[in-house]
């Protein structure tokens, strides 16, 4: 059996829990996967007129989710307002790619529009011509990160009436495992892995010391990839889906192309 990533070795930065299918791949193509988070993701708290909004969602025609985070969220404060999780039947809900929908779905929802990029830009101009036939503006809710870009709601303000409510937060972890860090500090890994800006930051925080040339990193989406290239960093790696399997297609393709 031919395993092209045999004995090399990964260090994954995604948050807790989140490189359960990543770590399969990798392990079937015959390496091996460390967890090193550099984000912690936690609720925010609202305000009283924020968190009225999750008892007024009937005053919005659309709902945009970015993020299986965002639904998750979205719903665990939804049933913390309410006391339920159902939604006005006319609210239509628009997501950012296949794994923000089947999220949704786990809550009992399909939604009306998806679109199958993972960035805002993907998503900002389709939805855009989606909506520009509506008789009326409508309103939309936007619940995102704190660190969410606007570009949404600067694509879409000249044709509809945008609420953001911010539902969660991008943080460092208050601790991280130091004998992974060491592992990095004396050059003891094949690649890490980054699926964020955020964790790009956060390393560079964690890590200033360290000479930027000599850090070898995957990136998914052109985002993360600028977020390194602005810190000094050059990807080896630039996966364009956001799934685990672009990931470790790109990383495969990498190797493949050095031998």
């Amino acid at each position: 059996m031919m395993l092209p990533l045999k004995n090399k070795l990964f260090i994954s930065t995604r948050p807790v829990g989140a490189s359960g299918e990543l770590n399969r791949l990798l392990h079937e193509a015959g390496a091996s996967l460390l967890e090193f988070p550099l984000i912690e993701i936690k609720s925010v708290p609202l305000s009283s007129e924020e968190k009225q909004l999750f008892s007024q969602m009937e005053q919005f025609q659309w709902m945009i989710l970015t993020s299986a985070n965002g639904v998750r969220y979205f719903f665990e404060i939804l049933q913390e307002v309410t006391g339920t999780q159902k939604l006005p039947e006319s609210l239509q809900i628009a997501v950012i790619g296949d794994k923000t929908s089947k999220t949704l779905e786990k809550y009992g929802y399909r939604a009306a529009f998806v679109n199958p990029g993972s960035t805002a830009e993907d998503f900002a101009e389709p939805f855009a011509r989606h909506i520009a036939t509506e008789n009326s503006k409508p309103n939309i809710v936007l619940p995102l990160g704190n660190l969410a870009r606007t570009v949404i709601q600067d694509h879409l303000k000249k044709l509809a009436e945008c609420t953001r409510i911010n539902i969660y937060q991008t943080e460092m972890p208050e601790k991280v495992d130091k004998t992974i860090a060491e592992k990095i500090e004396t050059n003891r890994y094949d690649m890490l892995i980054f699926t964020s800006p955020s964790g790009i930051h956060h390393f560079t925080e964690l890590f200033p010391k360290l000479n930027k040339k000599n850090i070898r990193m995957a990136c998914i989406g052109d985002i993360t990839a600028g977020a390194a290239r602005e810190n000094g960093f050059e990807p080896l790696a630039v996966a364009q889906g956001s799934s685990p399997e672009g990931i470790v297609e790109s990383i495969l393709n990498y190797y493949i192309s050095k031998t």
